[in-house]
């Protein structure tokens, strides 16, 4: 904390005994969540003064993957304290339930006061944290009865009608129903109670739906089955269709009740969807093992929707918002760019727009209505259930409508985000001049969990104007998860950089060299958080896209999405900072990138050269000569990533050439177009970087000299250096005061640095000519998407450009990706295709679990399965490019030449050039 004399100290070391009296050096916390929340709540607790802390340290983590130790133990200053389980939370009611009595005696052996569980799945287990509270160890987060009333999404639904709370049309009580179908009233709930052996007593003072969920309640207690998956399916089938007898062109989504991080979710969009569906969110929660609680929320897909949340901190008698975060940028349902979003932010916005753009002030106008009234709701739904911590209020937000979606009862992967924006000042109550100002969440939470009620209500203190957050996860380009990689090296955080990565860039203390570590495929996909900051929404975007640009991030096997943030920042900065992506954005984004990779790869950057070379007068081709490198290099490295591309071409388009007529015309001069590549690319020349790394000596002196040419002439002219019309100054007659020689060996400088220069118009070519150009951003800051980019059939085509398929003989089905592999969607089901059964292309043949997410891998084509080669090998590792199936296409395949794709790739790059 920081006290009222602008010291950072701990609670104990100040002498004002108010301050004093919230010392947090009592603590000894157990930390039970793995991930970058447990590294940084270790730096926070070392900071804050807790006495002690400790961990579990699962086998995943140490035994089953080798070099995955946690690295969090590399400078772990409590050898004593790490605790081996099998893994964090178990699978299944029985496993989770022997988890609980595990961690709980851990903690009681131990001596720990208290428990922290961060932002996974056990963190808003109302089960779990209960078991806690009874086992009179405190719990680190919201208590037992705010999980219960809030995290369980069905109850949370409930209450927020109650309190006239906008929430979205659905049905969150589908197990109820189903019970209800079999025992119908009182007489048989209780008879059904006694058969099971269930403690139930029917309570008449409230409706038949709730004393049904009662009983759901004991049975899941005890682990006792009273409502199967298939009467759930069947049940769900009648729920979809009546909503979409009232909204039939609207698609339906599933989510889990205690789902999070975008697992147990699905949308279905048709009748014959739903079965599967059901199965499959059953499945990614580990909820099918009988006596599991497998209630689910049925609800309306509101299609252009933007996903904003609010964050929460209360202590029992007060609650306050802490302003908004904007996660609508996801994939999957996980969220990949965080953004805050406050009252001061869009102030400040305002009052730029009201001068330059009226219009966009409006906008701006009507989303701080809408932030106003979210914050004011959450801080009720807050009130409601008396929230004794940090939870977050997330909504769905169209247009100016919103509607309230889930409270997560815990910290989230994004919580930074707010304490960019904001800081929370505590005041003595009796002496207003006395206070202290925490800047971290997880240091709020330890106060809340030790001095809860004595803590009095906070002001929230403006810190930053934006915030911001990327997610670094192990996924390929097309955002699919790719376990396996190994890290070699990590360059060091900015100084504007927070990273949080688990302690993955912590370096070896005996020799300080990089410690390789292995991307396992036991957790999710995200490896780190990089966070900033700015005084603007744009200021932030910049310093976060610069902090991507100069990250090193090398290993093998190893695929991130850092490239794909990269891109996709500079495009937002290209269009306008302030743009409103909606939660659908990102997979037509990925289209468009899709759209330019499958033009892009086939350009050939030496017959495009040679062509040039070609078309160039004789003394033109010496010339030439000397910049082929300084030209074809940083554009060979810019066409190695569609993603990268994508980030160049929409910020440049329209700011440095435009199309007209399918023709590039510069709006600003191709020399100072190609130093931006160079810079965009990292490629300046920084002295850390490997020559393969950097613009070469000699190329340097080409553009360095070409860039101080253009600099000398806006000095003797007053046009812009940076100015695309240098061929009609050069026209005329020399500036006064210049010699007619020095003007006539100016203009063979001004052609000789121009040369070649018109490759450069081989990236706006490919950006027109994909269709990427159609994606863009409207008056209203809202996306543009064309139908190409949205239709599910040329939109996944198109995706699939970005991760295709391992190479494959047209007799096998191999594995586009590596993990666990599953013939069927749950144990007790068939397989999903058997030996000698004929299958369509894009039907669904298996599924590989990667970092906790279920993917159903479907045929590339039709035919016939002919061997099973992985027969019962359920649960089974397998590898990328693994044979599965042997078959018979429908028809060969036909393979090209190599004849046949050079001709290919001579007609895209003429067509370009």
């Amino acid at each position: 904390m920081i006290d009222y004399q602008n010291r950072r100290i701990t609670f104990r070391e100040s002498t004002s005994p108010w301050i004093h009296s919230f010392s947090l050096e009592t603590i000894k916390c157990l930390i039970v969540c793995r991930g970058p929340v447990r590294k940084e709540a270790m730096e926070i607790f070392d900071q804050i003064g807790i006495r002690e802390y400790g961990i579990l340290l699962s086998e995943k983590d140490s035994v089953v993957y080798p070099m995955a130790l946690a690295p969090e133990l590399r400078d772990f200053r409590f050898p004593s304290n790490i605790h081996r389980v099998p893994d964090y939370m178990g699978a299944g009611a029985e496993e989770k339930a022997a988890r609980i009595k595990q961690i709980i005696q851990i903690a009681k052996d131990n001596d720990y006061t208290h428990i922290f569980a961060g932002y996974g799945f056990m963190a808003e287990d109302s089960e779990f944290i209960e078991a806690i509270e009874e086992s009179g160890i405190t719990f680190m987060g919201p208590s037992s009865h705010v999980a219960h009333q809030a995290g369980s999404k069905d109850e949370a639904k409930k209450l927020a009608r109650k309190l006239n709370v906008s929430v979205t049309p659905g049905v969150d009580t589908i197990s109820a129903t189903c019970l209800l179908k079999k025992a119908k009233d009182e007489k048989a709930l209780t008879a059904l109670a006694k058969e099971k052996g269930l403690n139930y007593t029917y309570n008449s003072s409230i409706s038949l739906e709730e004393n049904a969920e009662a009983l759901l309640y004991a049975g899941y207690e005890k682990i006792v089955e009273l409502v199967t998956i298939p009467e759930l399916q069947a049940q769900a089938e009648i729920e979809t269709a009546e909503i979409w007898k009232k909204y039939p062109s609207n698609r339906i989504r599933f989510k889990y009740v205690g789902g999070g991080g975008g697992k147990g979710q699905r949308v279905v969009s048709k009748p014959e969807e739903v079965k599967t569906a059901v199965q499959e969110i059953l499945s990614e929660s580990k909820v099918t093992a009988p006596g599991s609680n497998r209630n689910f929320l049925i609800e309306l897909n509101i299609e252009k929707t933007r996903h904003n949340e609010i964050q929460l901190i209360g202590n029992g008698e007060w609650c306050l918002a802490l302003g908004g975060r904007d996660c609508s940028v996801q994939m999957h349902e996980q969220k990949l760019l965080e953004i805050s979003l406050t009252q001061e932010l869009l102030q400040n916005e305002i009052a730029v727009l009201e001068k330059t753009s009226p219009k966009k002030a409006e906008i701006m106008k009507a989303d701080l209505q809408v932030l106003k009234e979210m914050e004011e709701q959450s801080e009720r739904f807050g009130q409601a259930v008396a929230l004794n911590s940090v939870s977050t209020f997330e909504l769905i937000v169209e247009g100016t409508n919103h509607f309230f979606m889930e409270m997560n009862t815990r910290i989230q992967v994004e919580h930074r985000v707010t304490e960019m924006v904001y800081s929370l000042k505590f005041s003595n109550p009796e002496n207003k001049s006395e206070f202290f100002i925490v800047d971290s969440l997880i240091e709020a939470m330890a106060l809340l969990a030790l001095h809860g009620k004595r803590l009095p209500k906070p002001e929230r203190v403006v810190r930053n104007i934006s915030g911001a957050e990327v997610r670094i996860n192990a996924t390929n380009k097309a955002i699919q998860p790719h376990a396996g990689g190994v890290i070699l090296n990590w360059s060091k955080p900015l100084p504007e950089e927070i990273r949080d990565d688990q302690g993955i860039s912590v370096r070896n203390p005996d020799t300080g060299l990089f410690v390789h570590y292995k991307v396992a495929g036991a957790y999710d996909s995200n490896i780190a958080l990089l966070i900033t900051y700015g005084t603007s929404r744009e200021d932030n975007l910049r310093k976060l896209g610069n902090i991507l640009r100069k990250t090193e991030l090398r290993g093998q096997d190893l695929q991130t999405n850092l490239l794909v943030h990269y891109g996709l920042i500079h495009w937002i900065l290209g269009k306008d900072p302030l743009f409103k992506p909606s939660t659908a954005f990102m997979i037509s984004y990925l289209a468009a990138v899709g759209a330019l990779e499958s033009l892009g790869k086939d350009i050939d950057l030496e017959v495009a050269w040679t062509k040039v070379l070609s078309n160039a007068p004789a003394e033109g081709k010496k010339v030439l000569s000397r910049k082929l490198t300084l030209i074809t290099r940083p554009l060979g490295e810019l066409l190695s990533d569609a993603h990268v591309l994508a980030g160049f071409l929409g910020y440049h388009e329209n700011v440095s050439w435009k199309i007209e007529k399918d023709q590039v015309v510069w709006l600003r001069n191709p020399i100072h177009i190609l130093s931006d590549l160079y810079y965009y690319l990292h490629m300046e020349g920084e002295l850390h970087q490997s020559p393969s790394e950097q613009i070469w000596d000699h190329d340097q002196q080409v553009l360095q000299s070409a860039l101080a040419f253009y600099k000398e002439l806006e000095k003797l002219t007053g046009k812009k250096a940076d100015s695309p019309d240098w061929d009609s100054t050069f026209a005329g007659k020399a500036p006064a005061g210049v010699d007619a020689a020095v003007w006539t060996k100016a203009i063979s400088s001004h052609k000789g640095f121009q040369i070649g220069l018109e490759l450069l118009k081989l990236i706006p070519n490919l950006g027109n000519k994909s269709g990427f150009y159609k994606l863009g951003v409207d008056e209203n800051l809202e996306p543009v998407i064309p139908e190409e980019f949205k239709k599910a059939d040329t939109r996944d085509a198109f995706i699939k450009f970005l991760a295709p398929a391992p190479k494959a003989s047209s007799d096998e089905i191999v594995s586009p990706m590596g993990g666990m592999f599953y013939s069927k969607e749950a144990p007790d089901l068939p397989p999903m295709v058997k030996e000698g059964e004929h299958f369509k292309a894009g039907q669904p043949l298996f599924i590989v679990e990667v970092m906790k997410m279920f993917n159903k891998i479907t045929a590339p084509f039709s035919g016939t399965i002919k061997d099973v080669i992985l027969k019962d090998s359920d649960g089974k590792i397998i590898q990328k490019g693994q044979t599965i199936f042997k078959i018979v296409p429908d028809e060969v395949v036909k393979i090209e030449t190599p004849e046949e794709i050079q001709d290919r790739k001579n007609k895209v790059t003429f067509s370009l050039l």
